[in-house]
């Protein structure tokens, strides 16, 4: 089973290569060591083995300390970035962060390192400044990843190579899944990771398999399988699948759907400045506010969307959003269990809101 964490020698040597790429004044081995996940006694065993195939690698001492340089590294060139390029570069590190312990973080680290190490002392201050400057606030909270690099990295070389991953996983409910997927694509949503592909219950076609998503911190295990190669895909319902904001949701029972949401004039301005999915059509009502009508796969997303509005939108069509909505409200009404209570305080004075500008 292929790890990331649970290298044989040659590929382990391969990633202090890649590690060593890129860093024209070189870097500590310990540091490598630390980044790998491995001992920095093993990674100078490693360097001397890829020096012994004829890796052009120095390696020196510096205050007791090993470091290493890779010389003669052909694909290194120099690249010229504008301030607000650079300012660009950090802003996407930020958002990164709701990753933290997964491999897309470390490699947009590793950008900012190899980038950094070319800057001179003016532009490292100045790039820590930037780096401040910049806040991502995450919604909807963040999830925890600790402990699936692996996986993720098990399904982005599936992605990447387009090898067949055999998985183990859990469902929202908690249900054990397992099978086989010709992973497609990695989709980001709430900052979340999920990923789209064939599910199959047996290695064989592609083609054909039924589509599926997977929350990726859900996965229990996961195996490249090298010798299972799937075909290029570019499946209409994988592009369906992964449009519009409302997340990755496949088709239902009985999708595609018209709906139709009417929304308060107070929040008309705000509905309207957005694009919430490609098939959006938004027209004023006679009574003020606005309409909103989408072509969509799934419901499900859909009611999250309305509640999430409060007293400001109202579904039209079709009757089972309807119901559904109605239901939503009715049960969360029933929590209360009293009739007609107010509350003095909530948006009262004292009050405090955030508004949308």
């Amino acid at each position: 089973m292929y790890r990331r964490g649970d290298f044989g020698q040659v590929t382990r040597a391969l990633r202090v290569l890649d590690a060593l790429r890129g860093f024209r004044e070189g870097r500590w081995v310990g540091e490598i060591a630390s980044a790998i996940g491995a001992s920095e006694r093993t990674m100078r065993r490693d360097i001397v083995e890829l020096q012994d195939a004829g890796i052009d690698i120095e390696i020196s001492k510096r205050a007791n300390r090993v470091f290493a340089l890779l010389t003669k590294e052909r694909n290194y060139s120099s690249v010229s970035i504008t301030k607000r390029e650079r300012f660009t570069l950090f802003a996407v590190r930020r958002v990164f962060d709701v990753f933290a312990g997964t491999p897309f973080l470390e490699d947009v680290q590793s950008v900012l390192d190899k980038l950094e190490q070319r800057m001179s002392e003016k532009e490292r201050a100045a790039s820590i400044a930037s780096g401040e400057q910049f806040v991502y606030m995450p919604d909807h909270g963040t999830k925890s990843y600790a402990g699936k690099d692996d996986i993720i990295d098990v399904l982005q070389s599936g992605i990447l190579n387009r090898k067949l991953v055999r998985f183990r996983y859990a469902d929202a409910k908690g249900r054990a899944r397992a099978g086989y997927l010709a992973p497609f694509r990695i989709a980001m949503y709430r900052n979340g990771l999920y990923v789209i592909g064939a599910r199959l219950e047996a290695i064989g076609e592609t083609r054909d398999a039924p589509l599926a998503v997977f929350a990726i911190e859900r996965f229990r295990d996961a195996e490249y399988l090298k010798a299972h190669e799937f075909p290029p895909t570019d499946r209409a319902d994988v592009r369906e699948a992964l449009e519009g904001a409302f997340g990755p949701h496949l088709p239902d029972a009985k999708g595609p759907h018209h709906v139709v949401v009417d929304f308060s004039e107070e929040k008309s301005p705000l509905v309207s400045s957005r694009e919430w999915h490609p098939s959006q059509r938004i027209t004023q009502r006679p009574e003020g506010g606005v309409r909103v009508e989408l072509r969509v796969p799934s419901l499900a997303p859909i009611v999250s969307w309305i509640l999430e509005w409060g007293p400001h939108a109202r579904a039209i069509g079709p009757a089972q959003l309807v119901d559904v909505v109605v239901r939503e409200l009715d049960a969360a009404r029933a929590q209360y269990g009293l009739v007609g209570f107010a509350s003095s305080t909530v948006g009262g004075e004292g009050a405090s809101t955030i508004s949308a500008l």
